[in-house]
């Protein structure tokens, strides 16, 4: 059986349509639909309550209370809370997306296939590409993985450690994956970011080449998706020719964040799961964690060392400018 945990927050505009989306998937295999809402002030949980009602066997309605205050704490926390038991399979919904028909059987399939080599006791996750739309769901590009220039291959633990490669609406994980996420980390980038590490410390990651939903785009969007092309990476680094007003001093300040964000998630890994990795994951997972107090060339070259960078040159240059 197959779970779908969605999370809502004010999300009237769009629920409806996806939760319609998921109900008239064209799989034959059984699934439901547990939605968790955040303590929305709109109309949307009279949707949900509704649509509970008309729906009682697919799709089941509770409330954080207290809210968690984040979507990625708001999935965590699923799983502390039951979300995993007797399901086989669990996938994640955004609100305000819309699923292709095939999107389920798709992603089972390839779930079976990675299972097939690996068996299901090892945890496993697949994911999607989509097509990023407009909030009327028109067209914006075809592909959100070349939109933003990212790299799907590039799935391994001290690669996954600086740059996330999967999207939240996009995965399916199995039950061997689910079972090790019970533990809510201190900190967490976000909770797509945190199950691909788990995923890629202890099992496999693999990525369906295919566009199975519609990424809605729109200025509610959590995390949206944003163009950038080389250049203005490059220049935008050092404060030259940004559209959205920040400074240089602005834009180093940012990037130091991030960065510090990446740091404090390592350490709650480490926390949770530094005893069950490898020796050699150990070795990496020190060595990320003591970038922030090395000299600039001493960080540098552990980031060549152990493989820490992105999947660009000039983005790896940026990271080597102001990481730590």
């Amino acid at each position: 059986m197959i779970r779908i945990l969605m999370c809502t927050f004010n999300g009237a505009a769009y629920v409806r349509e996806q939760i319609d989306s998921i109900l008239c998937q064209d799989t034959t295999e059984p699934f439901e639909l547990w939605i968790s809402d955040d303590g929305s002030s709109d109309a949307t949980l009279t949707i949900l309550r509704e649509m509970e009602q008309q729906y009682p066997d697919r799709i089941r309605v509770s409330v954080e209370n207290p809210p968690t205050g984040s979507a990625c704490r708001h999935f965590l926390t699923l799983f502390s809370e039951g979300a995993a038991e007797h399901a086989d399979y669990l996938m994640f919904s955004d609100q305000d997306d819309v699923w292709k028909p095939s999107k389920i059987r798709k992603s089972l399939a390839a779930m079976h296939a990675v299972e097939a080599v690996y068996q299901n006791s090892t945890p496993v996750l697949v994911h999607c590409d989509s097509e990023i739309v407009d909030k009327e769901l028109h067209p914006v590009a075809d592909s959100f993985v070349k939109y933003q220039k990212m790299t799907p291959s590039r799935c391994g633990f001290h690669q996954l450690l600086v740059q996330n490669n999967v999207v939240g609406g996009a995965m399916m994980i199995n039950h061997a994956l689910a079972e090790r996420l019970v533990d809510i980390p201190e900190h967490a980038v976000m909770h797509d970011q945190w199950i691909a590490l788990v995923a890629a410390a202890f099992g496999q990651i693999r990525f369906i080449p295919e566009a199975l939903y519609l990424y809605r785009q729109h200025g509610d969007n959590v995390l949206g998706a944003d163009r950038g092309s080389r250049i203005g990476e490059i220049l935008g680094r050092f404060g030259i020719g940004r559209k959205d007003g920040r400074s240089k001093a602005d834009m180093d300040a940012h990037s130091h964040a991030v960065y510090h964000e990446l740091f404090l998630q390592a350490e709650s890994f480490n926390k949770i799961y530094g005893a069950q990795l490898t020796k050699r994951q150990q070795r990496e997972l020190a060595a990320f964690l003591r970038i922030p107090e090395e000299h600039r060339i001493v960080k540098i070259l552990t980031i060549l060392r152990y493989g820490f960078t992105y999947n660009l040159l000039h983005r790896t240059i940026g990271e080597c400018l102001f990481i730590g």
